[in-house]
Formats: structure tokens, sequence, C-alpha cells
């Protein structure tokens, strides 16, 4: 007899590996803009050119992007273990310092390379696909989305040279991700409408970027000996480097409350700061305690958002890391559901059906 809760369970064990091999865990920091670009496109005039093909389009940039972002992160931790391995190091006595469970289940055998080679090429060919869709129907513009978006990926793991990790993330999943997603849904890349979008893109950017930020600056002290330059060791000290994320959530704030103010949004689009000045405030307050050493107790809240896999984490012991990652991200990620709520609801459009 089928059993939902048998069956779910089921799902569960089969996917969770496969989330955890392909660092699923933050894949809501593309998601969430997606959602952003996809609700905005989706109340514009050109969205009703051809409704039944803009949803399976809209299903199409969405696979492109979950994809793409679970192959480089999967493509991020095979090309560590292949470094390992030519330095002669057993797979199973493989550790990356500051990362413990990094790579785990490529490092016990649970998935073989030759495996995750074969995922890597269905992950990354499935975007490669998509993106060849929409370049047949929309021309070169996307190829150079995605051109500039695969060189900022090939130049991140590097960009710690030059102090640019930071601002590539932001860029990639604040500007690129949601224009590009905006433009194969409509078309559109030189209205209004499009400018006030590109507005909106550089502050969930900035939120974006405050999530590597938090990470960067509970890591200030490895990557200062070690000689990882972030925007976080740049600045000299963690009490600059909380007073950078600090900066960077007003900002995004500040973009969010002059397009209020002038007119381009309504006042609904206010929410998103609202709803999320509270868990902004509790980050900080939270990474000023880990700056000065205050020894404190982890309790997830739901008020701060999902925070999952918490007894393996606890097990674990980092959980004063994790704790301020999971705030961090939730932040990000509810600033942009909340965003694509106040956009589908609240924009105004006179539809044109061609």
């Amino acid at each position: 007899m089928f059993s939902p809760k048998k069956a779910y369970a089921n799902f569960q064990n089969s996917i969770a590996p496969f989330m955890e091999l392909t660092r699923g865990y933050s894949l809501p920091t593309s998601i969430a803009p997606w959602f952003v670009a996809a609700s905005y496109a989706s109340v514009s005039h050109h969205f009703y050119s051809d409704t039944g093909f803009k949803l399976l389009a809209t299903f199409l940039t969405f696979a492109a992007i979950a994809c793409i972002h679970l192959g480089a992160n999967l493509f991020d931790d095979f090309i560590d273990i292949k470094k390992k391995l030519k330095k002669g190091i057993p797979l199973n006595e493989i550790n990356f310092e500051k990362a413990r469970n990094k790579a785990r289940l490529i490092k016990n055998g649970t998935y073989s390379i030759n495996k995750v080679k074969t995922i890597l090429t269905i992950l990354f060919g499935t975007g490669i696909l998509i993106g060849i869709f929409f370049t047949v129907l929309y021309g070169w513009a996307i190829p150079l989305i995605a051109a500039l978006a695969a060189i900022l990926t090939i130049l991140y793991p590097i960009s710690s040279k030059f102090c640019a990790g930071e601002i590539i993330i932001g860029t990639i999943f604040g500007p690129l991700l949601i224009m590009g997603t905006y433009f194969a849904l409509t078309g559109d890349l030189t209205s209004t409408s499009a400018a006030k979008l590109l507005a909106l893109s550089i502050a969930v950017g900035l939120i974006i970027m405050v999530l590597l930020d938090a990470h960067n600056l509970m890591d200030y002290d490895y990557d200062k000996n070690n000689g990882k330059h972030t925007l976080c060791t740049v600045v000299g000290s963690k009490k600059r480097a909380l007073a950078l994320i600090s900066a960077e959530i007003i900002i995004a704030y500040l973009i969010i409350i002059h397009l209020a103010v002038t007119g381009q949004f309504t006042y609904w689009i206010l929410l998103p700061v609202v709803i999320t000045a509270p868990l902004s405030v509790k980050l900080i307050s939270s990474l000023n305690d880990y700056n000065n050493v205050k020894d404190l107790k982890f309790i997830p809240k739901w008020y701060l958002g999902p925070m999952e896999n918490w007894d393996i984490i606890q097990k674990e012991h980092y959980e004063y890391f994790m704790y301020r990652f999971y705030i961090a991200r939730n932040i990000g990620f509810i600033f942009c559901i909340t965003l694509a709520f106040v956009l589908f609801f609240t924009v105004k459009t006179n539809y044109i059906y061609i």
C-alpha cells in the first residue's frame, strides 16, 4: 500500500546525498534573486505575448540557474580534490583545513571521481543547452551575459589574489543573474522598467555579498595568516570588517528607500527592508560577539529562518559558524522573496497581447 510518509522518506534519503555533494544548502543564494527577476518579468507586457511559452521559458531559466550553481559548487570541490590527489595524498586521507566537511562524500567514496564527472557533465550540459535555446530566441545578448558570468566564475577561485571574491559573487548573483533572467523572459534590456530592475539588482547583489563577507569575517585570522585577500582582510581589522558588512546592508536598504521615495515603485517596496532589518541587526550583533570572543549558546529560533541539519552541526561543534552563516543566508533569501512578492502584486503595467 502506498504511503506518502514512506515515499517522502525515500525521496529524502535519495536526494539528501546529492544535495550535500553539490552543497545544495547554498542554492537559495541563486534561487532567491531568480524569483525577483521572474516576478518582475511576469508583470511585464512582454511576458503576455505568448503566456504558455513564457511559462516554459520561466521553468527553463530556473533549471539553468540551479544546474549551473550546483555544478559550480561541485566543480570547486572536484578541482580541490584533484589537486590533493596530484600531490599523492590518498583520497581517504584528504583533509581541508577550516572546512572539515568539504567534499565529504567524494572523500569517503560515496561518489566516485567518475560519477562526479558524470554529474558535472549533466549539470553543466543542461545549463549550456538551455543557454543555446535562449540564444536562438534572442541572439548575441544571451551568450554575452553567460560569457561574463562564466569569466567571473572562472576568476573566482583566484579572486583572493586581487581582493575581488565578494564583488564577483555580488555581481553574478545580483545584476547578471537578475538582468539575464529578465531578458530571457522578456527580450528587454533597454526600457525604463529594465533600468529600475537594474537598480533593484544592485541592492540584491549587496545583500548577497553580506553572506560572503560574514563568512570571511569569521575566517579573518586564517585568511590573514595565509595571505588570502578578501574585503574583510583588506580593511585591516575585524572591527572594520563588521563596519563594512553594516555598510553593505545600509546601502542596499537606501537603494530600496530611494526607489520608493522617488516614486519609481510603491511604498510597499519598503517591506523587504522592514522584514529583514531585525535579522540584519541580529547578524551584526552576533558577529560583534564573535569579534569579542563571547562564549554563547546558539539556539535556532523560527524568526531567524531555517537552520537545517542543526543536530549534525552540533555534533561537529561548528554551531558558532553555521548559526551566523544561516542568518546571513536567510537575510538574502527573505529579502529577495519578499521583494518578488511585492513586485508581483504592486507593479502595474498595461498588458499588450500580441
